[in-house]
C-alpha cells in the first residue's frame, strides 16, 4: 500500500512539473497591425522574444481592446500588444507593465487619418456632420479618441455629430466600410493605412486622407501585472537589441524600424486626451 501510495505521488508530481515547465505565456494581439495573413509573421515575432528572452510564449488573438485588458487581468503573466489609450487605462486599472514602443518611420509616434472616398464632394471633416462614421474600437486612440479630441476642440461632440456609427472591428474593415459605401468617414491607425494599402493598392484609387491628427504615441508592447520585473528586462532587451538577421527579419514582415524603451509617462499625452473626454 505505501509503496503503490509512493508511485503515485512521484507520478503525479513529475507530471505537475512536465506541465507547468511546458507552460507557454500569452502573447494578446488585437487590431494594432494588419492581421489579414498576418499569422506566420506574429509567429515568427513571438518566437525571437521567446528565444531571446527565455519566456515562453503563444500568440492569441482577441476581438477588441476589451477582451485583450480582460485577457492581461485574467492572465498576469502575460505580454500584449497594445493600443496607447488601452494601456493608459489597463495601466491605472491592472497595473499593467510598459515594455517596449516600436519605431515607426525611425519615430517612436504615429497618426490618426481620416479617409474618406474621393469621389464624395465632402472634403473636411466638418462637412461630414450627417454622415455615416466607422470605427474600430470605442477604446482605439487613433479609430475613435483622437477624433474625438478633435471634435472637441472645435465644439462638437462626437456622440452627436454623425448621423450614424457603425462599430466595425477592426481598422481594415473600417476602411472597407468606406471603400464599400457603407460609410462616409472613418479614423485608420496611419500604420495599419499605410500597410494595408501595401496588400490593396487599388485602394489607393478611390480612397484618400482628408485630414491627419497628432502625432501620438505609437502602440505599445504591454506586459500583465504579474509579470516579474527581471523577465519584463529580458523581454525588453531581446526586442531593443535585435541581433542583425532578426531584425531584418522583423522589418520585412512589419515594416516598423526596431523598438526603444520608454517610460510610462511617454503616454501622458493620451491620458491628458482621455482626462478631456471624461474617461
Amino acid at each position: 500500500m505505501k509503496l503503490a501510495l509512493l508511485t503515485f505521488l512521484i507520478v503525479f508530481y513529475t507530471s505537475s512539473f512536465a506541465e507547468s515547465s511546458d507552460e507557454r505565456h500569452l502573447f494578446v494581439i488585437s487590431g494594432v497591425i494588419v492581421n489579414s495573413g498576418a499569422s506566420k509573421k506574429i509567429e515568427r515575432f513571438v518566437e525571437m522574444i521567446e528565444k531571446r528572452s527565455g519566456y515562453r510564449l503563444k500568440p492569441f488573438y482577441v476581438n477588441s481592446y476589451d477582451r485583450l485588458s480582460e485577457t492581461l487581468r485574467h492572465h498576469p503573466d502575460a505580454i500584449a500588444w497594445s493600443c496607447g489609450a488601452t494601456f493608459v487605462q489597463d495601466r491605472i486599472k491592472d497595473k499593467q507593465q510598459l515594455v517596449a514602443v516600436p519605431l515607426f518611420n525611425g519615430s517612436p509616434t504615429y497618426g490618426s487619418v481620416i479617409i474618406a472616398r474621393k469621389d464624395n464632394s465632402r472634403k473636411s471633416i466638418s462637412d461630414f456632420d450627417d454622415g455615416v462614421f466607422a470605427y474600430s474600437d470605442l477604446r482605439s486612440n487613433s479609430g475613435y479618441l483622437s477624433l474625438a479630441i478633435f471634435l472637441k476642440k472645435h465644439g462638437f461632440d462626437i456622440k452627436k455629430f454623425f448621423r450614424l456609427k457603425i462599430l466595425t472591428g477592426t481598422h481594415e474593415r473600417s476602411i472597407e466600410s468606406v471603400y464599400k459605401g457603407l460609410a462616409d468617414i472613418a479614423a485608420i491607425d496611419e500604420y495599419i493605412w499605410i500597410e494595408y494599402l501595401r496588400i490593396k493598392p487599388y485602394l489607393a484609387k478611390e480612397l484618400h486622407v482628408i485630414k491627419k491628427l497628432g502625432p501620438f504615441p505609437f502602440t505599445p508592447i504591454v506586459a500583465g501585472a504579474g509579470v516579474k520585473k527581471e523577465v519584463l528586462k529580458k523581454i525588453q532587451n531581446s526586442l531593443v537589441n535585435m541581433q542583425e538577421s532578426e531584425l531584418k527579419t522583423f522589418k520585412n514582415d512589419f515594416h516598423i524600424d526596431g523598438f526603444v524603451v520608454k517610460d510610462a509617462s511617454f503616454y501622458d499625452p493620451i491620458k491628458k486626451m482621455l482626462q478631456n473626454m471624461g474617461e
